[in-house]
């Protein structure tokens, strides 16, 4: 008996010692329907959207995990009980009483060398474009028009590869998410070969689309709150701004 009791005890006061959060910590499934640094960084299983999460609901009871799955599961699976929580929705694809304040603006834009200069869609008609998946449906009437008719236009899946090509030259005009494409400019930068040269002076930017707001979702409305509160509370004080610096971007 004495034995165990020696055994218990050093347990009980590791026990003692832990926070309450981190004793009765509660697990908050997060779906995840994208991998795109610097926002979803999924090997690392951060970025800015992961750490916002992780940041909003550090020693409140609650730990997020993440499961990265296709856009549409997620959306089933939220729907269906299996998952707490969502990121990046817009209003209209889940129920209202869902929905977060808005949590982060996405900024699609035109990028190009500075030879190159876009004023309007039209100036894309001729041009060698690549765009990311289902920017036809995202950006609007007027350019999926331009990219019906354009026979140089085409859509890819890899964002780190349309940076690659702008800047080789292989392609005239790129249209992607403000910071995914500096995120990957900054990494062609650093990892530059020994006679290239890259910097962000080279590059002219095009600012043709209107915002995007994203909001998060969460089933339970106490969580929803909590975080809705904690993230105005990050807001105020700089932890917001931190997040997205650690990136080398800006909210």
């Amino acid at each position: 008996m004495k034995g165990v009791i020696q055994l218990i005890t050093p347990l009980l006061l590791l026990l003692a010692s832990l926070l309450p959060g981190q004793l009765l910590a509660k697990p908050l499934k997060v779906g995840v329907s994208f991998a795109i640094p610097p926002y979803v960084i999924k090997d690392a299983h951060r970025g800015i959207e992961l750490d916002l999460l992780q940041e909003a609901f550090a020693g409140s009871g609650y730990e997020p995990s993440f499961e990265f799955l296709p856009l549409e599961r997620t959306f089933r699976l939220f729907e269906s009980g299996k998952l707490d929580a969502i990121i990046n929705v817009k209003p209209g694809m889940v129920a209202p009483h869902f929905l977060t304040r808005p949590v982060i603006t996405f900024h699609n834009r035109i990028f190009t060398l500075r030879s190159t200069h876009i004023s309007t869609l039209d100036d894309l008609h001729a041009k060698r474009v690549t765009a990311f998946q289902r920017a036809r449906i995202i950006l609007g009437g007027a350019f999926a028009t331009m990219a019906n008719q354009n026979p140089h236009y085409e859509e890819v899946a890899k964002q780190q590869g349309q940076v690659h090509q702008l800047m080789r030259g292989r392609v005239d005009a790129v249209v992607l998410e403000e910071r995914v494409f500096y995120y990957y400019l900054d990494q062609l930068i650093a990892a530059a070969q020994t006679g290239e040269r890259y910097d962000r002076n080279q590059v002219r930017q095009a600012d043709l689309f209107p915002p995007t707001v994203y909001h998060f979702a969460f089933r339970a409305a106490d969580v929803r709150n909590l975080f809705d509160e904690r993230l105005e509370a990050m807001r105020q004080d700089g932890r917001y701004r931190q997040i997205f610096a650690a990136y080398g971007a800006t909210p």
